[in-house]
C-alpha cells in the first residue's frame, strides 16, 4: 500500500486472513480456525428422483423472501435419464422441505421439486452455482447459474453453460457452451475447459467471474473467465497453480467479504493411499490474484471413522451465509473415496468404494472467524498501516472477556495522536462480534473521521483474540 494514498477504513471489515493491513506485530501470533460441523447432513437424497452418487449444491438466504434456498443436483438411473436439478426450502437453514412445484415430470408424475428436468441435455448437466443476482436490473435475469454439460461429449456442445431465471424455478440456458470442452478450429470458441466450475458475482467490481478447471495445456490448474454482461466472456486465464501431481485443485469458488475477497477450494489429496477431499481457504485483494491461506488445517476437514463425510468434503457453489453471529458454510460430503485406492486390485468392492449417495452438510464459523491475531497473558500488540478514517467509531470483533483490547491512534510517524493514546482508551473486554472501542476526555463523542491526516491503529492485547476491525 502506498503511504501517499492510504486506503479508507470504513464499514468494510478488515480481517487477518492475509496481513496486508498489518505493519508491525509484537508478541502476537496468528491463528486460522476450523468451522464446526452441525453433525448429520441437513439434506439427504431420499425422494425417488434422488438416487445419484454425486450431488452439487448452491445454498443462499433470500433476504427479500426471508427463506433459505438450496438448488441441488439429484437424479435417477433410467434409459436416457440421469441428472435433475431440484430446489429445497428452509426457514432456519437446518430443516429443509421439498416444495411440490409441478413443473416437470419424473417417474410418471409432476409431484416433485425439480427445476431442471432430466430431458434437458439428456440429463448430462450439473450446475455448481445457482444464485440470486443483486446487480442485474432485468427482472427476467434475477437468478444466475453456471454449469457443466457432458452432452455431446466428443463434439462441440460439451462445456460450460450459463442460465438465467426470473424466479429460480423456470430456467433458460445458453444454446451452446460459453466455453467449450472441444473448441472448434477456425472459430471464436473459448476453451478447452473441464468440469468442476463455480461462479462469483463480484459486486465490488460489477462483474461475473467463472472459476473453472483448466484443460488442454493446463489440466488441473484453475482458470478464470470474466463477463460484464453475463453474455460475453473473456478467454480463461490461469490464477491458481497446482504444486505437483498429488496437489489436486478440484474446484473453488470466490466471494466478496469485507474489504477483500475470500474463496473456498476443494482440495483433492491425490496421494495413492488417500484419494480424499477437504475444504481450504483462499484469499485475494483484487479478485484476480489469488493465493491459498497459510493455514495448516482445512476450513472443513474429513469426518471421523464411521461418519457420513469420512472421505470427501466438497464445496457448494454459493458464499457462506451470515446467520446471527455465525457463518453457515454448506458442503457436500460422502463416506467413499474419490477413486479406488491404488494397489487394491482384488475383484471386490471396498466398503468405502460402494456407490452411495452424496449429501449436503452444514458447518458454522464465527462471523469473520477465519483467522485471528492472538495475544496471551503477557500481552502483545499489532500496528496497522495508515488509513484514511472514514467513520465515527472503531468497532472490533474480538474475544477478550477474560482479557482486554485497548487501542491508540498514531500518526504516520508512529506518534500517538493527542487524546487517542492507549492511556485515554476505554478498553474492550467482552466476547462479541461487534464491540466499540472508545476514548475518554476531549476525544469522547468526536467522530474519528474528524482526524484529517492518515492514522495507524495500534491494538494492545492481553489474553485476547482479534478477528476483525472497522469503522462505523
Amino acid at each position: 500500500m502506498s503511504a501517499t494514498a492510504p486506503e479508507r477504513l470504513d464499514v468494510e471489515r478488515r480481517l487477518f486472513v492475509d496481513l496486508l493491513d498489518v505493519d508491525r506485530r509484537d508478541n502476537v501470533s496468528r491463528a486460522f480456525h476450523q468451522a464446526r460441523k452441525h453433525g448429520l447432513p441437513v439434506i439427504v437424497q431420499e425422494a425417488p428422483w434422488e438416487r445419484m452418487g454425486g450431488m452439487t449444491a448452491s445454498v443462499i438466504y433470500d433476504r427479500e423472501e426471508g427463506v433459505f434456498k438450496a438448488w441441488y443436483m439429484a437424479g435417477f438411473h433410467a434409459p436416457g435419464k440421469e441428472h435433475v436439478q431440484c430446489l429445497a426450502l428452509s426457514d432456519d437453514g437446518i430443516s429443509w422441505s421439498r416444495p411440490v412445484l409441478g413443473l416437470h415430470e419424473a417417474l410418471g408424475n409432476r409431484d416433485n421439486n425439480i427445476v431442471v428436468p432430466a430431458e434437458y441435455h439428456d440429463g448430462k448437466d450439473h450446475f455448481e452455482t445457482m444464485v440470486k443476482d443483486p446487480m442485474d436490473p432485468d427482472p427476467e435475469r434475477r437468478y444466475k447459474a453456471i454449469g457443466w454439460s457432458s452432452y455431446d461429449w466428443d463434439g462441440p456442445m460439451s462445456g460450460i453453460y450459463t442460465g438465467t431465471s426470473p424466479d429460480g424455478l423456470r430456467w433458460s440456458f445458453t444454446p451452446e457452451p460459453i466455453i467449450h470442452h472441444h473448441p472448434r478450429a477456425g472459430t471464436a470458441d473459448l476453451g478447452p475447459i473441464g468440469d468442476a466450475q463455480a461462479m462469483m458475482i463480484d459486486t465490488r467490481r460489477r462483474r461475473y467471474v467463472a472459476m473453472l478447471r483448466g484443460a488442454g495445456d493446463h489440466p488441473g490448474w484453475r482458470v478464470m473467465s470474466v463477463s460484464r454482461d453475463f453474455i460475453t466472456w473473456t478467454r480463461p486465464e490461469r490464477f491458481l497453480f497446482q504444486l505437483n501431481h498429488e496437489d489436486g485443485l478440484y474446484n473453488n469458488n470466490g466471494f466478496v467479504y469485507g474489504a477483500q475477497y475470500l474463496g473456498i477450494l476443494t482440495h483433492f489429496d491425490r496421494r495413492a493411499t488417500h484419494q480424499s477431499q477437504t475444504l481450504r481457504l483462499l484469499t485475494s485483494r483484487d479478485g484476480d490474484v489469488w493465493m491459498r491461506a497459510p493455514a495448516t488445517d482445512p476450513l472443513v476437514g474429513l469426518g471421523e471413522v464411521g461418519d457420513w463425510d469420512r472421505f470427501q468434503i466438497m464445496l457448494t457453489g454459493a458464499p457462506p451465509i451470515p446467520v446471527g453471529d455465525r457463518l453457515h458454510i454448506y458442503y457436500r460430503g460422502t463416506s467413499r473415496r474419490h477413486n479406488k485406492v491404488a494397489g487394491e486390485f482384488e475383484p471386490r468392492i471396498d466398503p468405502d468404494q460402494e456407490r452411495g449417495s452424496m449429501s449436503i452438510g452444514l458447518a458454522t464459523l464465527r462471523l469473520d472467524g477465519f483467522a485471528s491475531i492472538d495475544a496471551s497473558y503477557d500481552g502483545g500488540a499489532i500496528t496497522t498501516v495508515p488509513f484514511e478514517l472514514a467513520g465515527a467509531e472503531l468497532h472490533v470483533n474480538a474475544k477478550c472477556d477474560f482479557g482486554r483490547i485497548a487501542a491508540e491512534l498514531l500518526d504516520e510517524g508512529y506518534r500517538p495522536i493527542p487524546g487517542y493514546s492507549a492511556g485515554d482508551c476505554v478498553a474492550a473486554g467482552a466476547d462479541s462480534t461487534d464491540q466499540v472501542i472508545r476514548w475518554r476526555g476531549e476525544a469522547a463523542g468526536r467522530p474519528l473521521s474528524a482526524i484529517a491526516a492518515p492514522a495507524r491503529i495500534r491494538f494492545h492485547m492481553a489474553n485476547a483474540r482479534l478477528y476483525s476491525f472497522w469503522l462505523q
